[in-house]
């Protein structure tokens, strides 16, 4: 069992521009089995976030930016070699948002914005999750309701 937090959501739509809010559909087996926003949590009876897939979408857009780059994604703990990458337009960088997370828990990174490595907007901080491997069940009040009881 895992429990996602939607964690952040930092993708502009160009240098200085405005905030894009993004949208994940969350799949296991091509099934949907929760649609997120900032904020959302849930819990999945999966033994990793590798048994799920992800589609990702802008809502309420309006601004010029109209499609994502192909999604790269990171899956990081505490204790893995971090890549050297510094948080774009002032944000924190990877390692700062890690030093907060416990044992059982990974961040979850995905660039939208481009495939550019090389680019300062490269940052792996558009969608941002918390992968809670050991969640306390008690506290979780939703579970996605593909596997109801």
């Amino acid at each position: 069992m895992i429990e996602l937090l939607y964690f952040a959501s930092q993708i502009q739509c160009g240098i200085g521009g405005e905030f894009l809010n993004i949208r994940v559909d969350v799949y296991q087996n091509q099934e949907l089995v929760k649609t997120m926003t900032v904020e959302d949590r849930v819990l999945l009876p999966v033994d990793s976030i590798d048994d799920l897939t992800f589609e990702y979408s802008i809502i309420n857009n309006n601004t010029e930016c109209t499609s994502l780059a192909n999604p790269t994604e990171l899956v990081l703990s505490p204790d893995d070699a971090l890549p050297n990458i510094p948080g774009f337009d002032n944000q924190n960088s990877i390692s700062r948002i890690l030093d907060g997370l416990n044992e059982y828990q990974e961040l979850f990174l995905v660039e939208l914005g481009t495939t550019d490595t090389g680019s300062s907007a490269y940052d792996l901080q558009d969608f941002m999750v918390i992968v809670d491997n050991n969640p306390n069940v008690d506290e979780i009040s939703e579970v996605s309701s593909l596997f109801a009881d």
